[in-house]
Parts: C-alpha cells; structure tokens; sequence
C-alpha cells in the first residue's frame, strides 16, 4: 500500500482518541427510548428505537442512563408495562446507573413525593393503556383523576 505502518498507526490512534473523547448522549426520553433515536424536523419528532416505530410525539428527556440499550422496550400500559419502566428496570438488573435529571413530581399536581409513574395519555390528558405518543409522570391520585 501507499503508507507506511507508522503513519496508519499515528492516524489509527488520532481517530480513536477522537472518538473516546466525544461525549455521548445518554439522556433517555420520558417515551423510554434513547434520545440518540428520536429525530426532530421542522418541529414533527419522530422516534424509531428499533425496527419498531415508536409514536413519541414531544422529546422529553428525563434521565440519564450508563447504557441505553436497556431502553429498546415496547411501552405495554402504565407503571411497570412502560418502556420507561421496563428500561430503568432492565439497568438496574444489570447493575447500570440510571439517574433522573428532573425533578421527579407529578406533571399534573407537582406532588414530589416520588411516587409517580409513566403513564401514556391522550392528547388532552386521559390515562390510557396504550401508547399514544404523549406520555407524563402522574401520581396515584392523578392517574385516577385523570
């Protein structure tokens, strides 16, 4: 070839630390997907974290997480059936950090007694078992209400 060893290695090495040194976004969204899978253009956010499509309809990154290969999971309801659930879940197992970067309190009654759950809701608020593509932090009391 045109080069020699040395200058390959030199290169190999530059490129490397390059990408050692670049940090990675670790945030996941409160859909329970990586942040890295979701796409905004022209203001329509769209999350495709797999082959599957997820409908997340607002990026809403809420924690930041070791590894966010735990969090390639189907939101299936509320509270432990949400993909945000299952993927605190999964990197707990693990033994990976995960750590909220907001204050963790109900969206709709800022109770902060760290109870709240993920819970998928309408476009106008209402619990829901489904996937919808907004989903909030509601407390007990809330999610009743709602």
């Amino acid at each position: 070839m045109g080069i020699s060893v040395e200058e390959a290695l030199e290169v190999d090495n530059k490129l490397t630390e390059q990408n050692r040194s670049r940090k990675k976004d670790s945030r996941i969204c409160i859909c329970g997907h990586a942040v890295v899978k979701h796409t905004v253009y022209a203001g329509v956010v769209a999350c495709k974290p797999s082959a599957l499509t997820c409908p997340c309809k607002k990026m809403r990154p809420v924690l930041d997480a070791e590894d966010t290969r735990y969090f390639l999971r189907k939101t299936a309801g509320a509270g432990a059936m949400h993909a945000l659930s299952r993927g605190i879940i999964n990197s707990i197992k693990t033994h990976k950090k995960v750590e909220w970067i907001i204050p963790l309190a109900c969206d709709r009654c800022g109770s902060d007694k760290n109870n709240v759950v993920p819970v998928p809701v309408t476009q106008s608020g209402y619990a829901t078992d489904e996937a919808t593509g907004y989903d909030a932090l509601l407390c007990p009391d809330c999610r009743m209400d709602v």
